[in-house]
Parts: structure tokens; C-alpha cells; sequence
């Protein structure tokens, strides 16, 4: 039978260091500090799960995928509990009927890795993680809500919300396309990937005099600099991280945008 050591172990390819400080402070003696730490929720819950997808039949990239983000995200409650105190309200307490809040969203988060083909969004599945103990205003449905929302996006539309969250620390295009059938292949992509984020609402147009656009139908139409995240978009960048995407892609995202 394999356990979360086990498990934990398997994604140190994705997590490094973190992957044994995750498997120190759910076995070994860090565990009783973090135990201490959050009455215990976090780190039973924690064991449970992790056990259970442990001995669930799953190939050897599904187990690398899951202890990655996994070890990740232990990790880092692990350090903020060191200086931020965990929410107080319902969000670990649970029943043998009903799985607490927690439970919950932190089995959808692994087996939200353990479907996911694109590697590099995996540390932002483990960031939203990390962010909920700490974050009393993010509500079970908000939270699984986001969750469905960060599955349909690909690592590409990760970073386009990233860059319009920062877009004033980039050289981002200020007019529309001169001659449509010049744009790049690699262009048109990342426009009809942002032309989704624009109709699921996470991001907004505006007009040259600052009223809201009344709506984009087409690429050709798209001018990053007026766009902007809605409220909606600036709260899914917020959970997930997406702010520490790193400068240098961000940068490379701006000069084909």
C-alpha cells in the first residue's frame, strides 16, 4: 500500500525542495508544528487525501503531476503559517456525510493536476491552493467556481492575464492590426486566445474615450492597450498567482500580443 510519503516523493521533477519539506511537514517532525499550527485540519486532511490517490490506480506522469502540486502547495501554507494566521470560519470543518470546504476543493485541485497535459500551470493550480486557507472572503462555490474556470484555460491565457494585470510594465500594441493578413501565425493564436478570455468576461475593452466597449466579435478588432481585466479577471489572477509568471515570457507574450 503506498501512502503520501510515497506519493510526495514522486513529484520532486515539478516540485524540487518542496516535495521533501511537504513530506517533513506531514510525517516527520515539522509535522507536529504544523499540526500545532492549524489544529490539525491541514494536515489530516492533507494525509487522507493524499493517501487515497496514493492507492488509486494512476500512471506514473498522473502521480508526478498530483505530487507536484501537491508538495507545492504544502509548502507554502507551511511558510505563510509562520506569519499569517489561518481562517477561523467554516472551511475545515466537515461531517462523514459532507466533506468540508477544504476536502473538497483540495481533492478538485489534484485531480484538476491529474488531467492537466500543460506542466507549466501546475504551480499555479498549487498557488490557488495555497492562497485559500488564508483567504476567509473566498467562499466554497467562488473557489470551485474558479477552479472549473482555471481547467478550460491553457497556459498561453494564463500568462495574457497575468501580462494585462502588469500591462503598464510592458510594450504592449496601442492600434489595431494595419493589414490583417500580415499577422503571424503565433499571433492570430494568442489573439483568438484572448478573444476568449474577452467572452468569458475576465477581460473588458474600452473605447479612446474610457466608456466600456460594446463588444469584440473579431482579432482584427482587439487592441491590448485598451483592454483591462474586469473584476472577475483580477480576482482569478489574484488566487492563482498569476502575477509571478515569469518577466521574461510576459515580455515575449507583449511583443506578439
Amino acid at each position: 500500500m503506498k501512502n503520501h510519503v510515497t506519493l510526495l516523493s514522486r513529484g520532486i521533477s515539478i516540485s524540487g525542495a518542496a516535495a521533501g519539506a511537504a513530506i517533513g511537514a506531514l510525517g516527520g517532525p515539522m509535522g507536529t508544528v504544523l499540526g500545532a499550527a492549524t489544529g490539525g485540519a491541514i494536515v489530516e486532511m492533507s494525509k487522507v487525501l493524499l493517501d487515497d490517490f496514493a492507492n488509486r490506480f494512476l500512471s506514473q506522469k498522473e502521480e508526478r503531476r498530483i505530487a507536484g502540486v501537491a508538495a507545492l502547495a504544502i509548502d507554502q501554507i507551511q511558510g505563510r503559517l509562520l506569519w499569517e494566521t489561518r481562517r477561523s470560519d467554516d472551511f475545515f470543518d466537515g461531517t462523514p456525510d459532507r466533506p468540508s470546504p477544504a476536502e473538497e476543493i483540495f481533492e478538485g485541485v489534484l485531480l484538476s493536476a491529474k488531467q492537466e497535459h500543460e506542466d507549466l500551470k501546475l504551480p499555479y493550480l498549487a498557488n490557488f491552493y495555497s492562497n485559500l486557507p488564508f483567504r476567509p472572503d473566498v467562499l466554497r462555490s467562488e473557489a470551485n467556481y474558479v477552479l472549473a474556470v482555471a481547467e478550460t484555460l491553457t497556459y498561453e491565457q494564463f500568462k495574457i492575464l497575468g501580462l494585462m494585470s502588469q500591462a503598464a510594465r510592458f510594450p504592449i500594441r496601442r492600434d489595431q492590426w494595419p493589414d490583417p493578413k500580415s499577422i503571424s501565425p503565433h499571433s492570430s493564436v494568442l489573439a483568438q486566445q484572448l478573444l476568449h478570455l474577452y467572452e468569458r468576461h475576465l477581460i473588458l475593452s474600452y473605447e479612446d474615450d474610457g466608456e466600456i466597449s460594446s463588444g469584440i466579435y473579431d482579432i482584427d478588432l482587439i487592441v491590448p492597450s485598451f483592454l483591462s481585466l474586469s473584476a472577475s479577471g483580477k480576482r482569478f489572477v489574484d488566487l492563482l498567482g498569476l502575477r509571478t509568471i515569469p518577466e521574461d515570457e510576459l515580455k515575449r507574450l507583449a511583443e506578439n500580443l
